[in-house]
């Protein structure tokens, strides 16, 4: 259900995971001089496609998507028309629903205890990062970046509708990218926040399509 497997195709395992690695090496190093361009370049934070990505990162997005999911098919035994890519199951579309917006708040909830963790602030002017005292506002994320909670909402939703319908991919993949490319233009976060982000809404969408697997095993035993 990861990205990686929606992507991976018949690629190695072992090329896949270096060209993580190597992407997460250069974004790292990217991070200040990103942060610098966008700077000195405003005119990206202007037009509707720029707010049309913002709201990928907005889990009010994903629920609209969701609860309009489920009234379309308002009955929990009612099949979906589209085979969904579960081991060659089906589910309904309501449980379908419940999954996007399980993937989403996951990934948020998740990005956003990790903060608390990191503790790595916003970017500053200063070329440098800087890392908030555990004594400081404990229980408070705000102000701290690591990871983007918009990115791990936007993959987590993008993700969990690529597996409901295979052929959003690259529309799905497009809103989350570019969802996690505001971020970073509006000064926001660093990019390594939103790499960050964008791992944290494939893990969450792992454990919301182990649920969703669950749910369309029991759905297909009743239908038996």
């Amino acid at each position: 259900m990861a990205l990686t497997s929606i992507l991976r195709g018949h690629i190695p395992r072992k090329t896949i995971l270096f060209t993580y690695l190597l992407a997460g090496i250069i974004i790292a190093l990217s991070d200040f001089k990103v942060l610098s361009f966008f700077k000195s370049n405003a005119w990206v934070l202007k037009g509707d496609l720029y707010y049309l990505f913002r709201i990928g990162g907005s889990m009010w997005t994903w629920l609209l998507i969701s609860i309009s999911m489920a009234i379309a098919f308002p009955r929990s035994d009612s099949a979906s028309p589209l085979e969904l890519r579960i081991k060659g199951e089906s589910a309904s579309l309501k449980t379908a629903a419940i999954s996007i917006c399980l993937s989403a708040g996951l990934g948020g909830l998740i990005a956003e205890c990790l903060k608390l963790i990191i503790r790595r602030e916003r970017p500053i002017d200063q070329e440098v990062y800087v890392f908030r005292a555990f004594s400081e506002r404990a229980w408070s994320s705000s102000g701290l970046g690591l990871p983007s909670s918009h990115a791990a909402v936007a993959f987590g939703g993008s993700l969990a509708l690529i597996t409901i319908f295979p052929t959003l991919r690259w529309p799905a993949l497009g809103m989350a990218i570019g969802c996690g490319f505001t971020r970073i233009s509006s000064g926001a976060h660093y990019p390594t926040d939103v790499a960050a982000g964008a791992l944290v809404g494939c893990f969450a969408n792992y454990l919301a399509g182990l649920w969703l697997r669950r749910e369309s095993w029991k759905h297909n035993r009743k239908s038996n």
